[in-house]
């Protein structure tokens, strides 16, 4: 019987991370890690195939890394898991394990629509097949739907609007006030639809969807206000629930709806048995209530975690932080921990702390962004930062790094404002204008004055 150290089920963000973790640690122990797909995509890159990339293939993890390090990458369906022999069947073979990490990440959440089983309609499912099917239906596309206004849908009708241009009609459906606006602060979304409208999508919030029409394939989205838009091809893009189907299958304990149970050590409660990514239960690092959050960055932090606690090195997770960034357009957009709407939900008493200024200095520099803005947000019992949005220039993206770290460490409003930063005149603002410190000024004058 062949045996490994660990075997991985899983080779996206959490599995990728987890492996890696443990050769780096042990470069001797013996990996073995199964994924269905012939090859892994990058799964924040899945928008930027369509109009950035254009081939599929050019958003692919290489294997090469991981295998140079030991780790046996095997294309395979695990479907059953001997707990007591410590056993795993795959293709018609098996494997002892003396430590297994699920790690089977997350499935399209799918609505219940009706119509929603037609033709030309598509969740982003990360296997490069499924996604080159979407490429091929978009190139003779005029009328594209995507249903859903968060980050996924966002970034798709921002890419396929590039890819095709004048020659189609490009709709998002959206049923909150504004696309984007379960992750940052309204202004900023109303910024990323600005950008949105200027590559010609059309737009419609306080929508749903609840009727696709057509006879082999769609060619009507009906809304709930008895409105329908014309649809060659429609994509869904309304978040992802956690693939818990190994742990169904095993008497692994599962919620449906939150993912596989894990302590903070991504154990399981089945011996020997870890979980971690898009498939296990997620709380919030600020409140410690369960939480939604399912990123590729989450993922890799808890394949980190549960990578250090398979090898022996007690390491907790702490919570998810919820650290974003994207780019519409011309428009760059970062956002971690909590809005001023998600406070206000949570009833925390808070302050937030503004300013707007260059992203380089002198302003004259060529192609400085002269409006860049950050909102930093704090509690008011004791001036921690639990949320801070940024929209400017590609520098939102590391930007908002700071502050998701920030959070972490539990910074305060004055430790921030007194924060000593790097600065150069074609790479940040000004020393005496840095959008975080002096938000975070901004923010410590006004708890001061409370």
């Amino acid at each position: 019987m062949e045996r490994a150290d660990v075997v991985i089920v899983g080779a996206s963000a959490a599995g990728l991370s987890a492996a890696l973790t443990i050769k780096r640690n042990k470069p001797d122990a013996k990996v073995v890690l199964f994924r269905k797909v012939e090859k892994t995509p990058v799964p924040c890159g899945i928008p930027y195939i369509y109009g950035t990339l254009k081939d599929v293939k050019k958003d692919i993890i290489p294997d090469e890394h991981f295998s140079s390090m030991g780790i046996d990458i095997r294309v395979a369906e695990v479907k059953k898991i001997d707990k007591e022999k410590k056993e795993v069947f795959y293709n018609g073979d098996s494997i002892n394990y003396n430590k297994l990490l699920i790690a089977t990440g997350s499935i399209p959440f799918v609505p219940p629509i009706e119509g929603i089983e037609l033709g030309n309609v598509y969740a982003i499912e990360k296997n490069p097949k499924d996604l080159q099917v979407i490429e091929d239906k978009l190139g003779g596309a005029t009328d594209i739907v995507i249903i859903g206004g968060g980050f996924i849908g966002v970034e798709m009708s921002e890419q396929i609007a590039k890819l095709k241009g004048d020659s189609a009609n490009i709709t998002i459906i959206e049923m909150l006030p504004h696309c984007l606006m379960a992750a940052i602060e309204e202004e900023f979304c109303i910024e990323a639809e600005e950008q949105l409208k200027k590559l010609g999508v059309n737009i419609f919030t306080n929508s749903q969807v609840v009727k696709l029409e057509g006879k082999d394939r769609v060619q009507k989205v009906i809304l709930k206000d008895g409105k329908w838009i014309k649809a060659d091809v429609v994509i869904i893009g309304v978040g992802a629930a956690p693939n818990v189907e190994i742990a169904q299958k095993n008497n692994i304990p599962f919620d449906k709806r939150g993912g596989i149970i894990v302590n903070r050590f991504m154990e399981t409660e089945v011996k020997d048995i870890y979980a971690a990514g898009d498939c296990v239960q997620k709380f919030s690092f600020i409140t410690g209530k369960p939480a939604g959050i399912r990123l590729a960055s989450v993922a890799a932090y808890e394949g980190i975690v549960a990578g250090n606690n398979i090898i022996g090195n007690r390491v907790e997770n702490k919570g998810a932080v919820g650290a974003f960034s994207t780019k519409i357009g011309d428009v760059a957009l970062g956002s971690a921990g909590f809005t001023r709407i998600s406070c206000e939900r949570e009833n925390i008493a808070y302050v937030a702390g503004e300013f707007v200024g260059p992203d380089k200095h002198p302003a004259t520099l060529p192609d400085t962004y002269k409006d860049m803005k950050a909102i930093l947000i704090f509690r008011k019992d004791n001036g921690k930062i639990i949320g801070g949005h940024i929209k400017g220039s590609s520098m939102a993206g590391e930007m908002v790094n700071i502050i998701a770290v920030a959070i972490q460490a539990g910074l305060t409003a004055e430790e921030l404002y007194l924060m000593q930063i790097a600065t150069h005149p074609l790479l940040t603002g000004s020393p005496i204008a840095h959008h975080i410190n002096r938000a975070a000024g901004d923010a410590y004058f006004k708890l001061k004055n409370l």
